[in-house]
């Protein structure tokens, strides 16, 4: 069996600062240090994490610790006073480029601009886009979603860091043909844009998809639907204990791609499988 593995795996940039700048407060802390909810959306990686130091609390009572750590996502303000409240040192692991499309949406706004962020609702970017902004954007994740919005005046489009590129298209010609001014910057995270592309093209040239990464993570599962859409046996799993032989019976070639918040030693460990049941 043929194992074809997209160029771009592993932790982006900003993954790999989030989990470093945790690592580094924990470790100089002497102590344990707190993030609200996980840090990144890769459960193996929590684990680890929590192991060296960094709890994870999903309630203000449980924030505890000498330093609290934002994850790679932000954090509600009101999370920030409840850890500042009970005297903990603040810790921004935010990814830049999250900061960054966050300043775009808000520009827009001040510039008078009805803003559009194409968006998962209840995703940590987008609670924190709309605490930012309030009545000023307007979340959507799907065409159906955008028609519904009334448009009163010039529009801005923004999309969340980790959004689907086709799904974001899509929106984006839909809203194109019903305003006069339109703006559309794009916020897409390059790192992910790319593993979008990389895995469009290898689904024309594989029998069968696996895709590598937390079950809750947006992008990862992105990955996951562009080989769905396309009718091909897709596969997303954590570990690679999840891989069931009877996937691959009579497959020839199989694509490997990850999220971008999977580290490289699960990926390694599921070459490895893949390459043992390519043997038998």
């Amino acid at each position: 069996m043929k194992i074809v593995v997209g160029k771009h795996t592993g932790f982006c940039g900003g993954v790999r600062r989030a989990v470093d700048i945790a690592q580094k407060t924990a470790a100089g802390a002497g102590g344990p240090v707190t993030t609200w909810g996980p840090l990144i959306h890769n459960p193996q990686v929590v684990a680890r994490l929590e192991a060296a130091g960094v709890k994870v609390a999903d309630r203000p009572e449980g924030l505890g610790g000498e330093a609290f750590v934002v994850s790679a996502y932000g954090v509600a303000h009101a999370v920030l006073d409840a850890a500042r409240g009970r005297g903990l040192r603040i810790v921004d692991a935010t990814c830049p480029v999250v900061i960054r499309a966050h300043a775009v949406a808000k520009r827009l706004a001040d510039e008078g601009y009805q803003v559009i962020c194409v968006g998962d609702h209840g995703h940590p970017e987008m609670v924190t886009l709309k605490e930012m902004l309030g009545d000023r954007v307007t979340v959507v994740h799907t065409r159906e979603e955008a028609a519904a919005v009334k448009i009163t005046g010039k529009l801005g489009v923004v999309s969340q860091t980790t959004q689907s590129l086709d799904n974001f298209r899509q929106i984006v010609g839909d809203l194109a043909i019903r305003v006069r001014e339109l703006k559309v910057l794009n916020t897409l995270c390059p790192a992910i844009t790319v593993r979008q592309e990389e895995t469009d093209v290898m689904v024309e040239h594989v029998q069968a998809l696996l895709v590598v990464g937390g079950l809750g993570s947006s992008n990862t599962t992105r990955l996951a639907e562009i080989g769905r859409a396309r009718s091909l046996p897709t596969h997303h799993i954590e570990t690679a204990d999840e891989i069931v032989p009877d996937w691959f019976r009579g497959v020839e070639s199989v694509g490997v791609v990850s999220g971008a918040s999977t580290p490289d030693w699960i990926i390694k460990d599921v070459l490895l499988r893949l390459q043992d049941l390519g043997t038998h």
